[in-house]
Parts: C-alpha cells; structure tokens; sequence
C-alpha cells in the first residue's frame, strides 16, 4: 500500500513539472508565432517600415498599453472597494499586469480566470468576492463589445458595401440595431432578470439540492452582485467608463498606427474587424492567437493597406497589445514577490 501511494505521488510530482513545461512550451509557440506571422507577409518591407518608426510612436504605444491595464486596475479596484476587498491600488494595479499577461500566454486564455482568483485570494479576498469581481470584470468586457460591435458595424457600413454584394445592407443595419435594443432591453431589466432566475431555481428544488456550502457560495455570489448593480449611479458609470477606456485603447492601436502611416481608416470598422477577427483567432487555442489573428488582420485591411504596410503595423500592434502586457505582467510578478500579497490592514 505505501509504494502504491509513493508511486502514486511520485507520478504527480513529475506530472506538474511535465504540465507547467507543455504549458510554457505552448506560450512561448503562441507568442513567437503571433510576433513572427507579421513578418510573413513581407519581411524586407516590413523590417524597413519598423527602422524607420518614429521614437514618439514607440512611446505613444507603450504608454497606451499601461494606461488600458491602468484603466482596468480601477475597474477592478472600485468593485473590490466595494465588496470590502482592501487592497492598495499599486497591488491591484501589478495584479493586473499579471493577469493580462496570464490571458495572453495561455491556452484560451483559461489561466487568466484561475491567476486573478487566486491573486485576488491570497490579497484577502473570500472565494466569493473574488468570484464577483472576476465574473462583474467578465460581464462589463462582454457588454463593451456587445454594444461597440454593432455600432462599430453600423457606422462603417458604407466601407464595408463593396465587400458584402449579396447581402442586403438594410438586414445588416436592421439585425445591428436589433443587437443594440436587445442589450439595452437586458440591461434595462437586469434586477427583474435576477429575481425571477432566483426564484425558478428555488422552485425547481435545483438549489435545495446541493450541498449548504455551494449554496451559500451562489447566495454570496449574487448577493454581492446585487450590491454592485443597485449601488451608487456615479459607481457605476464610472465602471463603464473605465471599461470603455480599457478596451478602445486596446482596439484603437491599430487605428492610430494605421493613420501614422497614412491610412484613415474608420475607427469604428478598425474596432469591428479586430473584435471578430481576434476572437476567431481565441478560439483556436494557441495563446495569442498563434499568427492568425495577425494573417486573418492583413487579409481584411487588404483592400485597404497593402502588404509591404500592413506587416509593419501589426508588429508594432503586437509591440503593444502582446509584448507590452507581458513585459508589464513580469514587472507585476516581481512587485507582487518583493511586497508580498498581504490584504491592507
């Protein structure tokens, strides 16, 4: 019996270093693949473009890269603020380096879930709390895009006309505008949405169910989201904007290298095809995309941008929505070893 279990717990040792190696294996793939792909396209081209790349640029660039996890870091803060989570903004700030960066080198970006959880854990937070504000950081990113999408779609219509000859543009408008009233309608109704999901599970016997601790984890949980949708207006807008800042610096990169190189493009067809294209890209499950949303970016500007600019752009992009937050969430690890994650007493 002792060998089984000293067999059994010398496989798991050696499975964890095995998982954490194939782990980092397949980030660093990801990640060459996404900074190499750009290069595909026209290396000579490219690599002059990047040579000649103004030093203002290159500081613009990373600035929005830190000032989009800034943005972040007061979302998270405010809600952890408001569920009783004390925590120093500089920590919440280098716990979000390394979240982003756990997003952006892990397969799906599944690690980044479990990297926030924990770190929101071991700075004081309870299961529940942590679970909030990482399920209310999830659901304002979901409604950023379910609003920009459309309207992104909507305002660039008439660029997109030539590409779409099939298709009835007043379907288009009609099914976008249909996307925006139905996200207003849900949010608009977001208590009443709650109370009934609440009270059908209580009658259903499908909380009665489980053991007392899930429910008194989901009872937490939606307790805490209540306090945050029904607190203060100026909370919640400020939410929203700090959402809204986050992801248009993250999407307007490429804009604005786009129109340093001499192509304006419409910001709100520049913010639609990255918002489809990338998370196209998500899902195939190699961290950042493996290249694809790069090559899948070039094929839709190509109309647009020709191949000897469109691969200088994208590693700059890439420069700022890959290199950056994962230089910023190293930066974040080593602040988070060095003060230690203790919860501010």
């Amino acid at each position: 019996m002792n060998k089984a279990r000293n067999g059994h717990a010398g496989d798991l040792l050696l499975t964890k270093p095995l998982a954490l190696g194939a782990t980092l294996l397949l980030a660093m793939i990801g990640v060459g693949l996404a900074v190499g792909a750009p290069f595909l396209l026209d290396f000579h081209a490219t690599l002059n473009g990047l040579r000649a790349a103004p030093l203002r640029l290159i500081v613009v660039l990373a600035a929005s890269a830190l000032v989009s996890a800034a943005a972040k870091a007061g979302k998270l803060q405010l809600m952890q603020t408001a569920l009783g989570v004390r925590v120093r903004f500089r920590r919440t700030l280098a716990m979000t380096f390394v979240t982003d960066a756990a997003f952006l080198s892990s397969p799906f970006g599944a690690a980044g879930y479990g990297v926030n959880l924990g770190l929101l854990q071991r700075a004081g937070a309870s299961w529940t709390q942590a679970t909030t504000v990482v399920s209310g950081d999830q659901a304002l990113d979901l409604a950023f895009f379910a609003v920009a999408v459309p309207v992104s779609l909507v305002s660039c219509i008439g660029l997109l006309e030539p590409l779409m000859p099939h298709v009835s543009l007043p379907i288009v408008a009609g099914v976008s505008l249909g996307a925006l009233a139905l996200t207003g309608g849900l949010w608009s109704m977001r208590r009443k949405l709650t109370t009934t999901a609440h009270s059908a599970m209580r009658r259903s016997g499908l909380k009665s169910g489980q053991p007392a601790r899930w429910r008194a984890f989901f009872a937490g949980v939606r307790r805490q989201w209540l306090d945050l949708l029904t607190g203060p207006r100026w909370r919640l807008g400020a939410l929203l904007l700090l959402t809204i800042t986050q992801w248009l610096l993250r999407y307007g990169v490429l804009w604005f290298i786009l129109l340093d190189q001499g192509y304006a493009l419409p910001p709100g067809f520049v913010v639609a095809v990255q918002a489809l294209v990338l998370h196209a890209a998500l899902w195939t499950g190699i961290p950042a995309g493996g290249g694809g949303g790069d090559l899948g970016l070039a094929a839709a500007f190509s109309a647009w941008v020709p191949r000897a600019a469109i691969g200088t752009a994208l590693v700059l992009w890439r420069f700022a929505t890959l290199f950056c937050p994962l230089v910023l969430g190293g930066a974040g690890l080593v602040a988070l070893a060095l003060a230690g994650v203790r919860p501010r007493t």
